[in-house]
This record gives structure tokens, sequence and C-alpha cells, in this order.
């Protein structure tokens, strides 16, 4: 799963430490994982036929191995922060992410991929959550985020060595400028504009500054999608050259469900459709390198240059679970 660092104008704790939270969301994802798959083989021992009180009693007395389980997932529940005290001292707090029992997912699973897909769905809000808030500070999300496929799709489908900013928005010469999305891999950041239309339509793409899409026996004119790219490219071409920091730059036109008509030569921008769209994916997918320094360095120069809209958050959780600090 990407690391999704920014989402719109919302405050990220990416923000706050980039070198840290890379490390901490994978880590959780990897270790709640095992003791999630753990603690469901364990309940696949109990009769399918009870109810779920008398699941939940016998998972209750199983082995200390068990607990292990248990008391592991309900860790990986809680969300930590640091920030610094009045004499410059680092201090934990822990944020509970949501009630255990709700969330016992092994007991919600059917099968094993029906697990997997309860918690990638789950591992997803967390990412939302994530991206829309910090120690101090929260901001309000827009509910469409949490049924977004296309924002899943980047979210889950992209492997995590890659850092996703999703319609940010970036402070240029004291104005905000949207931008579409933004993945920066090891290697280059991908400047992606995507192109919607019916799964019949058909984009006659050109180098003009208009496009003409063809559906149903119709014609429709439409700014060119590679106008946005582009100027994506040219901000972020703009930042990283302020701060003497080199990294390559890709613009990518991206229509899952449509077909991308070009007979021209020399565009400087890749075209992805539905013919080459899971050759694209693929090629993400098996990216080999791991996070790169310069690619944090990236990142977080990117960050730095981001509109954020926050308000202070009513309340804190402290690292006891019964116990609120207002």
């Amino acid at each position: 799963m990407a690391h999704l660092i920014k989402l719109e104008d919302y405050i990220s704790r990416y923000q706050f430490d980039m070198q840290r939270y890379p490390t901490q969301f994978t880590r959780m994802k990897k270790e709640r994982w095992y003791y999630l798959k753990n603690e469901w083989e364990q309940l696949q021992y109990s009769n399918p036929n009870e109810d779920i009180l008398q699941v939940n009693t016998l998972a209750e007395e199983m082995s200390s191995q068990a607990n292990i389980f248990k008391s592991t997932v309900q860790k990986l529940k809680r969300w930590n922060f640091f920030f610094k005290d009045k004499k410059g001292e680092e201090v934990e707090v822990i944020e509970i992410a949501g009630d255990e029992e709700e969330d016992r997912l092994s007991l919600k699973a059917k099968n094993l991929e029906h697990l997997k897909k309860l918690f990638l769905d789950d591992l997803y809000q967390s990412q939302i959550m994530w991206a829309s808030s910090s120690l101090l500070e929260r901001s309000y999300l827009n509910p469409k985020y949490k049924y977004d496929q296309q924002l899943r799709f980047f979210a889950q489908e992209i492997p995590d060595n890659f850092f996703l900013m999703y319609s940010p928005v970036f402070w240029i010469k004291q104005a905000p400028v949207d931008m579409d999305i933004v993945l920066i891999s090891p290697s280059e950041i991908q400047c992606i504009t995507v192109l919607e239309g019916s799964e019949h339509s058909v984009f006659e793409a050109s180098s003009d500054r208009f496009w003409v899409e063809h559906v149903h026996k119709k014609e429709r004119k439409l700014l060119s999608p590679i106008v946005a790219a582009n100027r994506m490219a040219s901000i972020i071409k703009d930042i990283l050259q302020e701060n003497n920091c080199e990294f390559p730059i890709k613009r990518t036109v991206l229509s899952k469900d449509c077909i991308i008509d070009y007979k021209g030569q020399g565009l400087k921008v890749e075209l992805v459709d539905k013919r080459s769209f899971s050759q694209w994916h693929e090629k993400l997918k098996k990216h080999p390198s791991p996070i790169k320094s310069q690619q944090l360095k990236v990142a977080k120069l990117l960050l730095d240059h981001c509109h954020t809209s926050a308000h202070v958050r009513q309340r804190v959780e402290s690292d006891n679970p019964d116990q609120d600090q207002s």
C-alpha cells in the first residue's frame, strides 16, 4: 500500500516527520497482518456452527499464544505521535483508533481471502486518518474519500515504496494551486492527470490545447489533460531547482476505462489507456527499489510547499486507553 502523505489541503502527520512515519506505517501494516492472520487461523479450530457469543468466549479461553495475538492487535489499533515538550524532550502519545471489539476482523472473515479484503479496507481507513490528522490538529475530512475508488486504487494497489499526494494544494507565490495526482517513487516523480470518460469513449489526442472525445457517435471537445500534467511538472521542477535538488519528473495521462488514440510523434507524455493500463500498473508493482533518502528529501520538499487547512483537536488520547485528556 502506498503512503498517502497528502490529501487535498488536509494536515498530514508525514509533513512533521518524513523519516519516521513511512517506516512506522510499513511496520504496523506487516505486524498487524501477521497477528491478525494468526488469530484467524486459531479461530478456525472452533466449531463453525457456534454463534458469535460462543466464538468470542472460545477466543478468550485460548492459549497464552492467542492472548498474545489479541493484545498485539489491540496495541496495533493505536497510533503513535511524537512531539517535543517544553524541555525539548521527545514525548510519545498514543491515540486510540477505534473500538477493538467492533474491529475484530478475524471474527467477521468468512475465509482467508475475505480476511485480506477486510484488512485492506480497514487499513485504507487508517491511511485516510493519517493523511487528515496530527497530534494537535485535525482537518475536516470530506466523507467522499472513504468511498473514492480512484483514491482507494492508488492507496491500496501501489506498493509501499511509493509516496502518494492526492489532489494536493500547493502554495505558490502566495496563492493556492490545485494539483491532480503526484506519485513519488524511489527513482522518479510521476505527475498524473486522470482522463475520465465512459467505457466506450475514444479520445483523439494531439499536441494541441484541445482533444476530442468520441462516444456514441457524438463528439465533445475538451481541454487537453497534458496542460494540467505540464503545469504540475513545471511547478514541481521549480521547487526542486530552488532547493538545488535533482530528481526525474515524468508526466502521465491515465485513462483506465477508455481508449486514447494518438497518431503523432514526439509527445513527451506517457499515455496510459485501458489497453496499456495493466502493463503500467504491473511495472509500478514490480519496482525493485526500497525507499531512498533522496526520495524522502523530495517528498519533504513538496510537503513544505503544500497549503494546509486544519483546526485544533478537541481531545488528545493519552497512552492510557481509559484516560482522556481534554
